[in-house]
């Protein structure tokens, strides 16, 4: 019976310690805890996750813990930096700092709000909406709730401009879409100066010669000075090419082998250059020996 009465006493001190124990370690449990989530997360500051197990464990902790000095430091500079910004890369500056913050005390709600509001400036909708989603997260009961949700669908909708906007400049810096334009604005400039013809007197008493220019081709001529109205001949000698096909402000065609006595240079190509103002066409000719030779045609008015 004593013996009995014995192992009963000792069964109900181990109990106690049983209880009491596992209570003490309880008490430190949440902030070692804490400290080594806030550890990995300097590791890897793009755990969304991970904050959001901070935020939650910090939620049950009674009391909550201490507002490091650091995140303090981190929250008064991104103010400063928000109080001088005058354009999204300012607001960048203030984005860096309140990042900060959030790293020193990953469950600061109002570090996740001013952050949230400084990318959002900063034109960053994406990060903008996950911080103050953490925001709320971290202030369940806070007063703004309703307009922060409100404040992310707007961000929402500028985040879907922003992309389709971006998508359409794409489509219009492509490769495709400038050499499309550029043809665009060269017919149009042909069909400015369709039908103008541009001459060029040449000396020794020979006649003057023209080019004309038709729709999207040159026509090469010469012009009777016999006629009174100064007739214009098609072709150009026996080496003036044929109507040239208009390739771009430079056209270059060749010219085919006369039949010149052996050793004689010959054109082996003409290059026509419009100028960009429309006023004038350059005839550039190669020979055979490297040599060139250049005639300035001028629109006459």
């Amino acid at each position: 019976m004593k013996t009995r009465m014995m192992f009963s006493g000792i069964l109900l001190i181990l109990l106690l310690f049983a209880i009491v124990i596992p209570g003490r370690a309880q008490t430190t449990r949440p902030q070692e805890t804490l400290d080594q989530y806030v550890a990995d997360l300097q590791k890897s500051p793009e755990n969304t996750a991970l904050r959001e197990k901070i935020i939650k464990l910090v939620l049950e902790m009674k009391p909550a813990p201490a507002l490091p000095k650091e995140a303090e430091r981190f929250m008064a500079r991104g103010t400063a930096a928000v109080k001088g910004a005058k354009g999204a890369d300012d607001f960048k500056d203030a984005v860096a700092e309140f990042e900060k913050a959030t790293l020193a005390a990953p469950w600061l709600a109002d570090a996740y709000y001013n952050l949230g509001v400084a990318q959002d400036k900063a034109g960053l909708y994406a990060q903008a909406m996950k911080s103050l989603k953490l925001y709320l997260l971290a202030a369940p009961d806070a007063p703004d709730a309703n307009s922060v949700e409100e404040l992310v669908y707007e961000i929402e909708y500028r985040q879907e401009k922003a992309a389709k906007e971006a998508e359409v400049k794409a489509k219009e810096s492509s490769p495709e879409a400038i050499a499309a334009k550029k043809q665009a604005e060269f017919d149009a400039f042909l069909a400015k100066i369709d039908g103008r013809r541009y001459t060029y007197q040449r000396g020794h008493g020979m006649g003057p010669v023209a080019i004309d220019v038709r729709g999207k081709f040159l026509v090469t001529g010469q012009i009777d000075t016999r006629m009174a109205n100064g007739e214009f001949h098609p072709g150009f000698e026996k080496w003036g090419p044929d109507p040239v096909a208009i390739r771009g402000f430079e056209t270059t065609v060749p010219l085919p082998n006369p039949g010149f006595a052996p050793g004689i240079p010959y054109h082996t190509e003409a290059t026509f250059i419009i100028s960009e103002d429309g006023n004038s066409v350059t005839w550039r000719t190669r020979f055979s020996d490297g040599d060139t030779s250049e005639m300035v045609f001028l629109w006459q008015r």
